[in-house]
Parts: C-alpha cells; structure tokens; sequence
C-alpha cells in the first residue's frame, strides 16, 4: 500500500515538473530580424473580413495580372516590434502540393497556425508567403498580408 501510494506521488510530480517547464503555445520565441522585402505588384494577399482569430484566418489571394501565378501552401508569421518585422521561431511542417492561380482570379486561403505558432498574444503581425510567375522559378517574390491581434 506504502508503495502504491509513494509511486503515485512520484508520477505526480514528475507529470508537474515536466508541465510546469518551457514555454506555452500562446507564448512565441522572436528570432532574427526580417530581411524580405515584400514585393508591390499585380499579386496581392488580405485578411477575409470576419475570419481572423488568434489561431488562424482566411486568406484572399488575388492575381490581377496577365501571367499564371504559382505558390505552395507553406506560409510565415512574423511580429512587428520596434518598427521592425521579426521572425518568429518555431517548426513548421507544409504538405508538398503546388497550387496555381489563374489571371484576373482569387482564391481563399484557410489557415490554422494553433498547432504551430498557437494562440497568438495580442500585437502585430503579417504573414508572407512566396510566390512566382508560370515560367519564372527563380524570380520568386514575396507577398503579405498584415493584421492586428487584440
């Protein structure tokens, strides 16, 4: 019976010191400073009205120019601190699939950052993405789309 109870009290505050270390999910590690530039052409991405929460939102990608638009689902969100964007550190796993976006079209982007970057703290943000023309591999370029969390 001492056993039993001893072993009980050992996994017990084994379970609470392993809980009670590291960071939670709504807290985020700030990396290096960003050095893309975003690019302020034809292509451009925003927050759908009515969608943005802490843990992910609804894009709206739009091409308004006269070339097929190519881009992966991988994606990033950086902070903005001191008037200057950040990175934010953490591991991201992307499925492989390249999609398109035909000319003068849309298309909307679900995104769900909560088993990633977690429930955002209030604060400034943008999320790039990097996209490229049909044809044009190695002209890739980066779009944004900024947003505020309350």
């Amino acid at each position: 019976m001492k056993k039993t109870i001893i072993t009980i009290l050992l996994c017990g505050a084994l379970l609470l010191g392993l809980t009670g270390c590291g960071k939670t999910k709504s807290e985020f590690e700030i990396g290096n400073k960003s050095n893309i530039t975003i690019s302020n052409n034809d292509i451009t991405m925003a927050i759908k009205d009515g969608t943005l929460t802490n843990e992910g939102t609804t894009l709206v990608l739009k091409n308004d120019s006269d070339k097929l638009l190519r881009y992966s689902e991988e994606y990033r969100i950086q902070v903005k601190q001191d008037e200057n964007w950040y990175n934010i550190n953490v591991e991201l796993e992307f499925n492989v699939p390249l999609w398109e976006l035909e000319t003068n079209s849309e298309k909307e982007i679900e995104l769900n950052w909560k088993h990633s970057y977690g429930k955002l703290p209030s604060g400034e943000y943008r999320i790039i993405k990097q996209v490229y023309f049909e044809n044009e591999e190695d002209q890739k370029f980066y779009i944004s789309a900024e947003f505020n969390i309350d």
